[in-house]
Parts: structure tokens; C-alpha cells; sequence
């Protein structure tokens, strides 16, 4: 396989992804996920390989990133862990209300009792 063939696969594959991912042009992807547009739509349109940037595409994809760059597996193989990953770096830079009220949720969802629960049972169990 030559390189322009090579490329060109990964330009379609990276097309597919931001379709996918719902996406109808090149620009608005770019914009969303503070990709440089004209490094994008190089990308995308197959002038330049996608190698360096593919983790990131992968990440704003939600797709995995070998197969960005191979073709092969599945497109959307990305194990629930690294979206999981993905979350909570972007929750990382969140305001902290946001974080907060995502960590109040979460301990709501995992049937954890709330900070405020958690310092009346310690106020209230006898120590020996």
C-alpha cells in the first residue's frame, strides 16, 4: 500500500468518525473540539496523514484510535473506560459547581450516603 493510498483511507475513516459522531461538516467538528480548522480539513481531505493528531480525533470521536489509523476492529470499540476517562478529565477542568453537583449525583447513584449523612453517622456512633 503506498502512502497516498494509506492517507487517503485514514481521511475517509477520519470523515466516517465525524459523521458518526454527528457531525455534517468538517468546520463545525473543528470548532466543537477546538481543532485548528485548516489542520482538520488537511486531514480530512487527505493532504496531510492524520498520525500525530489521531488521539485526539479518536478522543472527540469516540472512536478508537487504531483504527483511525489502520482500518482495523470496529470504529466505535471504545471500552466504556476510556469514556469514562475522557469524562473525568473534561470534569477536571469544569467550574467547581459543576464538579460538585456531578459528585453529589454520582454518590446518589452508587447508593453512597452524602457528606452531610456521612458526618452525622460519625457523630452519632458510639466509639468504644
Amino acid at each position: 500500500m503506498t502512502d497516498v493510498t494509506r492517507v487517503d483511507q485514514q481521511a475517509a475513516r477520519l470523515r466516517q468518525a465525524r459523521e458518526m459522531r454527528g457531525f455534517d461538516n468538517a468546520k463545525a467538528a473543528a470548532k466543537r473540539f477546538g481543532f485548528n480548522y485548516n489542520t482538520y480539513i488537511q486531514h480530512e481531505s487527505g493532504r496531510t496523514g492524520i498520525t500525530r493528531a489521531a488521539k485526539d480525533y479518536a478522543r472527540a470521536f469516540r472512536v478508537r484510535e487504531s483504527w483511525l489509523i489502520t482500518g482495523e476492529g470496529s470504529p466505535q470499540d471504545i471500552d466504556a473506560n476510556d469514556e469514562l476517562r475522557e469524562m473525568f478529565m473534561r470534569l477536571a477542568a469544569a467550574p467547581r459547581e459543576v464538579q460538585a453537583a456531578v459528585l453529589t449525583y454520582a454518590r446518589f447513584a452508587l447508593g453512597e450516603p452524602s457528606g452531610t449523612e456521612k458526618s452525622r453517622e460519625t457523630a452519632t456512633t458510639p466509639t468504644s
